[in-house]
């Protein structure tokens, strides 16, 4: 119930997609939300504190996803997925990693642009490995907004798929990504 299996997702797997994807929109909607206030508003000091934690423990999770899947299997795509179904989903997940990825690293360079380490809610500090000079910080500033808006758009089309999958095909690609398998000793009645 907690590993993936041939069947479908584990616990683990489903929790760690779930909390990503709350952790993204909230991201999202934060970095919009503080881009409109003026300097003597309350979150334009505040946000990117919060903005920053929730980042670097975004950051944190999706390494220990790519990790788990090292050692849990994914589950085998269903009987109705065809060749184009398998490589549309695989691309998906590819290309949201890489988005995923981008907006963090340029996040974390935007960060450590006055030289200061970001931390983790004043937790744990990370070094600041890239020092970025004015220039550099603005576009880093446009990809990230950019990309951040990118993995919106790719997130939506993946969620649009999904319920696809689940009201217009029947099948359980939804379904696995929100119960968790049972375990492989168990009958395979009520899957």
């Amino acid at each position: 119930m907690l590993k993936d299996n041939a069947r479908g997702y584990g616990l683990i797997t489903i929790i760690v997609h779930w909390v990503s994807v709350l952790a993204i929109v909230f991201l999202f909607g934060l970095g919009l939300y503080m881009t409109s206030l003026s300097y003597y508003e309350p979150w334009y000091h505040k946000g990117p504190s919060l903005h920053v934690s929730i980042g670097l423990l975004l950051a944190i999770l999706t390494l220990a996803r790519l990790l788990w899947r090292l050692f849990s299997r994914s589950p085998d795509p269903l009987p109705n997925h065809s060749l184009l179904i398998r490589f549309a989903a695989t691309s998906a997940k590819v290309v949201l990693y890489a988005l995923i990825f981008t907006v963090l690293a340029t996040g974390y360079l935007i960060t450590t642009a006055e030289g200061k380490g970001p931390d983790i809610f004043g937790w744990v500090t990370f070094p600041v490995l890239v020092e970025l000079g004015a220039d550099n910080v603005d576009l880093a500033g446009e990809i990230h907004l950019i990309f951040a808006w990118a993995i919106i758009v790719v997130a939506a089309l993946h969620g649009l798929a999904a319920l696809v999958h689940h009201f217009v095909i029947r099948d359980k690609t939804l379904v696995r990504m929100l119960k968790p398998v049972k375990t492989s000793t168990d009958s395979h009645q009520g899957d």
